[in-house]
């Protein structure tokens, strides 16, 4: 399996990427970090990654999983706003690729319109709002499988993200 990991120019959160990279090469699962530049990205507490890619020249059969990290990067250079970005989250929906979202990440998935109808984890306000607009469904449950997408409340439920992504 080779997974995608999204992360924001800046300010993405550090220990999600972390404990993604930790859990996936645990359980050998390829993972790349992508980006909106391929130049290094400064995490809100510090660390640095150097992106394999420009998230936007990504085709969808490269990949079996797109997972959008969180972290207050995603509100601050409002990554759900950046077209080139959403198409590339249809082009996976649109080819049955697997799609995940962490945290304030969700907000990508419910702009890109491909959360209709779709059980969404337990989320804070604004992301909710976003959710219940774009017509997903709020869950109490802090990690949400359905069908091709797969949601995760925050950092604390990457393991559990991580099982469930296995299970599929």
């Amino acid at each position: 399996m080779k997974v995608a990991i999204l992360v924001a120019p800046r300010d993405f959160k550090d220990e999600t990427v972390s404990r993604l990279q930790l859990f996936f090469g645990k359980n050998d699962i390829e993972s790349q970090i992508v980006s909106l530049t391929t130049k290094p990205c400064a995490g809100y507490h510090g660390a640095v990654v150097k992106p394999a890619m420009d998230a936007s020249s990504i085709e969808a059969g490269a990949f079996d999983l797109l997972l959008i990290a969180d972290g207050p990067g995603v509100e601050s250079l409002k990554l759900y706003d950046y077209r080139p970005l959403l198409d590339v989250v249809r082009a996976f929906h649109e080819n049955s690729r697997k799609l995940a979202g962490i945290g304030n990440g969700i907000k990508v998935l419910a702009k890109a319109n491909v959360i209709k109808d779709t059980r969404i984890a337990k989320t804070d306000g604004e992301t909710e709002r976003m959710v219940l607009l774009y017509r997903g469904k709020p869950s109490d449950d802090f990690v949400v499988s359905d069908g091709s997408i797969i949601t995760a409340s925050s950092v604390d439920n990457v393991p559990d993200l991580v099982a469930a992504l296995l299970k599929q």
